[in-house]
């Protein structure tokens, strides 16, 4: 098994709170990913899942609550790390440039040690599907020998418009391209997020911003196809709720945190 060889710490504001909070990772000794809380370590497979799609919150049984936690998340397992502990001063975990590459160079500086003790080698073992609105959003869970995603999204009538990618997921790819994504949204999705008291730390430091001619300026994109790939990190990350991300092949059809969700929730049944 694999854990990071020595304490990392960051610290930043929180896009929905607006709060500034501080992470740390620390080393540990048995496989899966814990939060410290009062009551000692949680596993995030443990893990009761907020409704609210927008916070993707979630709290664990040794009274931790984390709130938008989906990008660290998708680092632990994009970066292969097997064990790590984690315990968050406040409510979410900063936001940082809104990728996981800050959480992802970090671990890459720090590096990985390796430690005894079986590997969790979850696999999806028979074809789950969930979906919503009808069909209109998908995702698919295959049986594969490796990790492997490919997303669609569809802004149609917006600069966004319609993506597709597909990535295996090696800690290369992860690092170099998939980590480096970051968040997105349209500016008439800010009335909303504004009026129900949400993004109160967000800035074009932290998000990709689009009006109806496309970037808000001065922000450029780091790559082609940014939009889609920030949406894998957020199925890695919600996926680390199983306690890894079980080995398999994904196909999501204008999919989000909430059918994630719902697939996570079906894994941990099967």
């Amino acid at each position: 098994m694999l854990t990071i060889k020595d304490e990392i710490k960051l610290s930043g504001i929180g896009l929905h709170s607006g709060e500034y909070a501080t992470v740390t990772l620390r080393p540990c000794d048995k496989c899966g990913i814990y939060f410290r809380g009062r009551d000692g370590l949680a596993s995030v497979a443990d893990a009761v899942v907020e409704e609210d799609c927008r916070l993707t919150g979630f709290s664990l049984p040794n009274g931790v609550s984390v709130r938008t936690g989906e990008h660290l998340l998708a680092a632990v397992v994009g970066m292969g790390i097997d064990a790590i502990e984690i315990e968050l001063n406040g409510g979410e975990v900063p936001i940082m440039d809104g990728s996981a590459f800050p959480f992802a160079e970090a671990i890459k500086e720090t590096g990985l040690a390796e430690i005894g003790g079986k590997r969790n080698n979850l696999s999806i073992a028979v074809p789950l599907a969930v979906e919503e609105n009808n069909g209109d959003r998908l995702l698919f869970a295959l049986p594969s020998d490796k990790l492997s995603i490919t997303y669609m999204i569809d802004y149609s009538g917006t600069p966004i418009g319609f993506q597709k990618i597909k990535y295996d997921i090696t800690t290369e790819t992860f690092y170099n391209i998939i980590s480096r994504a970051r968040t997105f949204c349209l500016t008439r999705e800010l009335l909303y997020l504004k009026a129900n008291g949400l993004a109160k730390g967000g800035s074009l430091e932290n998000a990709m911003v689009f009006d109806e001619n496309g970037l808000v300026s001065p922000q450029k994109l780091r790559f082609p196809f940014e939009c889609v790939t920030h949406k894998v990190i957020d199925l890695l990350g919600d996926l680390a709720l199983t306690g890894t991300a079980p080995v398999g092949y994904y196909v999501a059809v204008c999919a989000g945190h909430s059918i994630h969700g719902k697939l996570v929730r079906k894994l941990k049944t099967h």
